[in-house]
């Protein structure tokens, strides 16, 4: 009921507005939910083991209101239209897609929860670049119907988590874009270890392992703070070479995460600090 509310209400708002609603919602959560803020202030000190128990508690708290921003932004965008971008922000390294995209082999966007990286899939679908997303269905079914709707509005499709190499494949030979998401802790049958903030973290194969079945180029692409808006940033693919074969999963897998740490670095209140990203240690 309450998503069905936001959505019918934010779009009559600015974008701003919606960002500054979800802003203090998400503050207001990081005063309710002690899990989480303890969550957040246990990887802040591994990813910055200099900083100051105060200094970590502002990023914590950065991290929630993003996430709030992100949700209400979100809800905001379902009358966002083309000509209207310049209001969330812009599109920056487009043609870096489109070289991509010239191999014939599709390309695997590699992203992670920073920014608002939903907001991004709608953007690149109205500039004319649809993606395909891995996700996880939610638990909330009127969340997770929002969501999708919301997702898909502009031309993006949704490729269920389960089950999900056999669509990615198909979406590539087609020659579309993939996005997955390498950010999230992975069960170890699932995972490979690759250093995050200097701790190895276990980190999905799939982007490594769709990249070394069909030569897909990596393309790392992140939605960047930009005050009120973002910076939709779309780097050149990932220059690989030959890896050697054994530790090619490891390799990829390391390379992409590169990318996303820069970027939190840069920004470190706009990464999702509250997922347990250091829960699953090798054996």
């Amino acid at each position: 009921m309450l998503t069905r509310a936001a959505t019918g209400i934010l779009p009559r708002t600015s974008f701003a507005t919606a960002g500054r609603v979800g802003h203090g919602f998400g503050r207001l959560v990081s005063m309710l939910d002690a899990r989480h803020r303890r969550v957040a202030d246990r990887n802040l000190a591994i990813a910055f083991p200099q900083a100051t128990a105060a200094e970590r508690k502002a990023l914590g708290r950065a991290a929630f209101a993003q996430a709030g921003r992100t949700i209400f932004e979100m809800l905001w965008s379902s009358q966002l239209a083309h000509d209207d971008i310049h209001e969330v922000g812009v599109v920056d390294g487009y043609s870096n897609m489109e070289a991509a995209l010239r191999q014939g082999r599709g390309a695997l966007l590699a992203s992670g929860h920073f920014g608002n990286w939903e907001l991004m899939g709608v953007v690149f679908g109205l500039v004319g670049m649809p993606l395909q997303v891995i996700a996880r269905r939610l638990a909330d079914p009127d969340l997770e119907k929002t969501l999708f709707a919301l997702r898909t509005r502009t031309g993006n499709k949704v490729i269920s988590k389960d089950g999900a190499v056999r669509g990615a494949l198909r979406a590539l030979r087609q020659g579309d874009v993939v996005a997955v998401m390498i950010d999230q802790n992975t069960i170890p049958s699932q995972a490979t270890f690759a250093p995050f903030f200097g701790k190895l973290a276990a980190t999905s194969r799939l982007l490594a392992q769709l990249h070394q079945r069909t030569g897909a180029p990596i393309v790392p692409s992140f939605a960047v703070p930009d005050g009120r808006k973002y910076r939709f940033v779309i780097e050149p693919a990932l220059e690989l070479g030959d890896l050697p074969v054994d530790q090619a999963l490891e390799m990829v897998t390391a390379a992409a995460t590169a990318r996303l740490e820069e970027h939190v670095r840069e920004h470190p209140g706009a990464w999702l600090w509250i997922h347990d990203r250091w829960r699953t240690r090798p054996a």
